[in-house]
């Protein structure tokens, strides 16, 4: 039976805690062969409070995480909002540097840590106590221990229960306040929309840290009364080891993880107990939706967008559209209103190109000691997401990129994404990346850079012609840049940042300049 709306309301706290009374001895979070069941995570969450009060932490206080997937992180995770302190999901691919700026920034109070991310070098760093997450769940077995009651915050009150640091590319990222209601909303929205119950289950492959991990797939299975299967750090023959011996019936992933659990010699074990499928950071190809649909016809694929200023997903393409509008990011989820809006400020025309506007109850409250980045993000009820897109006819939501990759080019607002897809079309081109760069007299000119098909070599003006027959002459590229392989960035999408740094420092040795009138 599906008891998900008995914890409609309630928080992650409080969910916990109504799952430990109505099913206790069930299982609530597996990690190899270690879980724990629905009354000792709620024992140890209560114990896990004791402990920060012991060492000093209060309500309101900060307490950075930075770990790979655990029982101990989810632990943790979850004693922080039993105890009412706010937590800071810490990726641990950052440089100690870095994990040292962002603790500084939250004037943490305590970091707990895994042996090698943390210890005597960030305390002398920071000054900030430490703890290693492997000590966490022996010393909370202790006893003596000032217990911490759960709380549930159902008032709809703007508690805040996490900082989620955005994946920014210089500076310190800034570091979205998001809600105890915001977390517990998503929770039951994605229990609701994919009709999760005690009998289900999810396993986490991406880092818990992420959005993804500790929102999309922690929070959904606490919210349903499900299993969370946690996944250390992602291999596939590791993650298809565990997705055949604790079947899981939600996964969420980026395409290409799913792509090699497809290949898997073990592929029908694999994905035959899978329920549902969420995918997002990108489109996945047509291709790949109709094999998954071919050989498991029982799966529901969704496609999903979302942002850290959101706490994570805000549209979901419905699994009937996986295959015929893959590029689309679908519909708002219920509750989240979505306006395209023009430079002006108000909505453009129907179909109409614009920054994408967003409102709803899992919006960030603001970015944390940053009032007038804030106030440039949020106006009013709405986020200002800084991604372009359109709604088609059918209210389907295209985004078209980022809005501060418009390149203005002579008055010509030019979108990187259209000229890459015309690039792409080539057949020498494997790849294609466009970018804006400074020019004296038209504000902006038009860089590409590309990566070639085996085999083939780049020649510009074959190339150029070719684009003359689909592009307008101003969306033409003036400067091109060949590369082995176009460089990524953590999310596996082409570092257009990166890519626009090293061709303004001049870096390349292969650019050729093609000059053009300015746009009438």
């Amino acid at each position: 039976m599906n008891r998900s709306v008995e914890t409609q309301h309630a928080s992650l706290s409080g969910a916990v805690a109504r799952w430990a009374d109505t099913q206790p001895t069930a299982i609530a979070l597996r990690c190899g062969e270690t879980t724990l069941t629905w009354s000792e995570l709620d024992d140890a969450m209560t114990r896990f409070g004791a402990v920060l009060h012991d060492r000093g932490v209060r309500v309101g206080d900060r307490v950075v995480l930075l770990g790979e997937n655990s029982l101990e992180w989810v632990v943790a995770f979850l004693g922080c909002q039993r105890a009412h302190v706010i937590v800071v999901p810490m990726n641990t691919r950052l440089a100690q540097s870095q994990v040292a700026a962002q603790v500084a920034k939250v004037d943490a109070k305590l970091v707990l840590h895994d042996a090698g991310l943390g210890g005597t070098d960030l305390v002398t760093l920071t000054g900030t106590p430490c703890l290693e997450l492997s000590a966490l769940l022996h010393e909370i077995s202790g006893s003596g221990l000032e217990s911490v009651a759960a709380s549930d915050h159902s008032d709809g009150s703007e508690v805040p229960a996490l900082i989620s640091f955005t994946s920014g590319t210089t500076g310190i990222p800034k570091g979205a306040v998001i809600s105890n209601t915001a977390l517990t909303e998503l929770a039951h929205a994605f229990s609701n929309y994919f009709e999760t119950g005690p009998d289900d289950s999810t396993l986490i492959v991406v880092p818990i840290f992420h959005n993804t991990g500790f929102a999309d797939q922690l929070a959904h299975m606490i919210a349903s009364g499900g299993t969370t299967n946690l996944l250390r750090r992602y291999r596939t023959g590791d993650a298809a080891a565990e997705l055949m011996a604790h079947p899981a019936t939600f996964l969420a992933a980026v395409p290409s993880m799913l792509r090699m659990l497809m290949l898997h010699d073990q592929a029908d074990a694999i994905f035959g107990g899978v329920r549902a499928i969420m995918y997002g950071g990108s489109a996945m190809p047509e291709a790949w939706v109709q094999e998954l649909q071919r050989r498991w016809p029982h799966l529901k694929l969704v496609h999903a967008y979302g942002l850290s200023e959101f706490t994570s997903v805000c549209t979901f393409l419905p699994s009937d559209l996986a295959a015929t509008k893959a590029e689309s990011v679908g519909l708002p989820l219920p509750g989240v209103q979505l306006r395209i809006v023009e430079e002006s400020g108000d909505d453009v025309a129907p179909g109409g190109l614009g920054e994408v506007w967003l409102s709803g109850p899992t919006r960030m409250l603001g970015y944390w000691d940053e009032p007038r980045l804030t106030s440039e993000k949020m106006t009013g009820q709405w986020l200002r997401t800084g991604d372009v897109g359109r709604v088609d006819d059918d209210g389907l939501l295209w985004l078209h990129g980022r809005a501060d990759d418009v390149i203005n080019r002579g008055g010509e607002k030019i979108m990187p994404t259209f000229v890459e897809s015309h690039i792409a079309r080539h057949e020498t081109i494997a790849a294609a990346c466009a970018f804006g760069y400074a020019d004296d007299i038209l504000q902006q000119r038009v860089a590409a850079a590309v990566e070639t098909r085996s085999g083939t070599a780049f020649d510009e003006q074959e190339l150029v012609g070719f684009l003359r027959t689909c592009l307008p002459d101003y969306a033409i590229p003036d400067r091109w840049v060949v590369y082995d392989a176009l460089p990524l960035n953590a999310s596996g999408k082409f570092d257009r940042r990166a890519l626009r740094a090293d061709f303004e420092a001049a870096l390349h040795p292969k650019s050729i300049e093609r000059e053009q009138e300015p746009a009438k």
